[in-house]
């Protein structure tokens, strides 16, 4: 039998797996509006990793651009997110240490012996009190 041996077909180049993760996480951030810090750091980890692979074996796998677009997509949404997050409301004025032009003295915070209430037994006059009893 004579058998002709041809040269074995390279395997096609695939996207690499940590670059199509990447691009799914930052597009999943990017819905989410950069709100989930952990997210956006896990997309621009596995596009640095995606990266690495890529370069380790290029004959093998493909997919460097969404790498990249990942890490610019992670980018921005960091740079937007600083810049449009709001402050933190200021507290009540109930909650508020008052200034020192404000702060009222103990003195003036004390209630006069003549306007403090009694409980509500103490009110009642003494003989209605005595005969009860």
């Amino acid at each position: 039998m004579n058998v002709d041996k041809q040269p074995p077909v390279p395997a096609r180049r695939r996207y690499s797996p940590w670059a199509m993760g990447a691009i799914v996480a930052a597009l999943l951030a990017l819905l989410l509006q950069g709100a989930l810090v952990p997210l956006n750091l896990a997309a621009a980890v596995m596009a640095l990793i995606g990266l690495r692979q890529i370069r380790r074996e290029p004959s093998r796998y493909i997919g460097r651009a969404f790498c990249w677009l990942a890490i610019v997509l992670v980018l921005i949404l960091a740079v937007l997110t600083a810049m449009l997050e709001q402050t933190a409301p200021e507290p009540p004025a109930q909650h508020r240490v008052p200034d020192e032009a404000h702060r009222v003295s103990d003195e003036e915070r004390r209630i006069p012996e003549a306007e403090q209430r009694l409980p509500a037994e103490e009110q009642l006059a003494p003989e209605e009190a005595v005969g009860d009893r």
